[in-house]
């Protein structure tokens, strides 16, 4: 798998252990391929968990009719093993799919300016690298909901985002529709949450009386 990378020259140093951690954590990126009812595909990136499985962003594979991972040009067949719509956190099933695991952390342990990392795997065999910081959390169902300024976009939802050790803390998951592009990641904690399957729409897109106060329009 390549990465837009060269040789880990990130702009931080690290030491060997962290870069070796790093290293592996790029190998845990896939690529998710989502086919819908009328033949069109959509695209997004997931992270490798342990057991074959694949944390995503639920919006990436809404309404899909069959799903695939991708990792290292080779498409497996994936199934939803656990769908959290509200939390915007959904975890695939690949029974045949040969990629390393995420080491998994937590977002609780980080603190504001922690330096983060996130890859994105929509495109293909490439990975890119995107490197940020922990601007804000905002408490939501036990866990803190992150505003990052990790520069990602559309088609990098469902990455994995990493602190500086390499090890997994959250997922890439949308760009708040305000004049300053803000983004936001879920926490890994929410793995564990209850679901609530009466809850089918995404919290960052619910209506503004059902958002978390965080997200709602602010009054002029």
């Amino acid at each position: 798998m390549r990465t837009t990378i060269a040789a880990l020259g990130f702009a931080f140093t690290a030491c060997s252990a962290q870069a070796m951690n790093i290293a592996t954590a790029i190998q845990t990126t896939v690529r998710v391929q989502a086919e819908q009812p009328d033949g069109s595909i959509s695209i997004g990136s997931g992270v490798v968990l342990p057991g074959q499985r694949v944390a995503t962003a639920c919006h990436v594979i809404a309404g899909a009719k069959s799903l695939k991972a991708s990792y290292q040009y080779v498409a497996k067949p994936a199934s939803v093993l656990r769908r959290d719509d509200w939390r915007d956190l959904c975890v695939l099933s690949v029974p045949e799919l040969a990629a390393p695991a995420a080491k998994i952390a937590r977002a609780g342990d980080l603190k504001r300016g922690d330096r983060l990392l996130g890859f994105n795997g929509a495109y293909g065999v490439d990975v890119r690298l995107l490197v940020g910081a922990l601007d804000k959390t905002f408490d939501m169902d036990g866990a803190p909901v992150m505003q990052v300024s990790v520069p990602f976009a559309i088609g990098d939802s469902g990455g994995g985002l990493f602190n500086v050790a390499g090890e997994l803390v959250g997922i890439l998951a949308f760009v708040a529709k305000t004049a300053g592009e803000e983004r936001y990641a879920i926490p890994i904690e929410w793995l564990e949450a209850d679901i609530d399957a009466a809850r089918t729409v995404p919290f960052w897109k619910a209506a503004p009386a059902d958002m978390p106060d965080f997200l709602r329009p602010r009054e002029r």
